[in-house]
């Protein structure tokens, strides 16, 4: 007979001082490139990234992905419903996030736009969109800040930057039936800046 050798734990080799079994690591599901990497070529990935080596190509992730890039990342950045945290340097791309996005290193790209909040209390260099934005008293860059509902640049940041607020889509409304038996019922539309009023009659 042949005895059943036991079989040993696979090993990911996560920095010089410590490993971790694989089965560990999928339930922590963060994907580690150390410092020291150079990988050129696009990244897909479908669990958390911690990015402290260099990478040449894009960033793309079609779920919740969170993307921390504490390196460089040379290309774009594009997480369907997670955060992306730019604490290193993002040269040349873009950011397109479905959480929300902060920059404490360096954004020298395009465009970053979220669907949440960018908070951003280091450099940047481009257009910054997004429902809220909110500019910390580190803050130094330029470009164009366009914002839905909030923003705020606190007293200490060096910025030069256009900003603007999205304009929401009008639809028209009609009167329902009912409403319309009733002549002191009218129907304001209103446009989201709040310049004009117009009354539909």
């Amino acid at each position: 007979m042949f005895k059943k050798k036991e079989s040993e734990p696979e090993y990911i080799k996560l920095d010089n001082q410590r490993n971790m079994s694989a089965q560990d690591a999928g339930a922590s599901r963060v994907n580690t490139i150390l410092k020291g990497s150079k990988l050129t070529g696009d990244i897909n990935v479908t669990c958390d990234l911690d990015l402290s080596g260099e990478v040449e190509g894009n960033i793309s992730s079609e779920h919740d992905s969170n993307i921390v890039i504490k390196g460089i990342c040379r290309g774009n950045i594009k997480t369907r419903e997670g955060n992306v945290d730019i604490e290193g340097e993002l040269i040349g791309g873009d950011v397109i996030a479905g959480g929300n996005v902060k920059i404490s290193g360096k954004f020298n790209g395009g465009m970053v736009k979220a669907k949440g909040k960018i908070h951003v209390n280091g450099e940047f260099k481009g257009r910054l969109e997004s429902n809220e934005i909110e500019i910390g008293p580190d803050a130094k860059g330029s470009g164009e800040l366009i914002y839905n509902e909030y923003i705020s640049v606190s007293r200490g940041a060096q910025i030069e930057a256009q900003i603007s607020q999205l304009q929401k889509e009008l639809k028209t409304v009609k009167k329902s039936p009912e409403d319309a038996k009733r002549p002191d019922m009218k129907v304001i539309n209103i446009e989201h800046h709040g310049k004009d009023m117009a009354e539909a009659k």
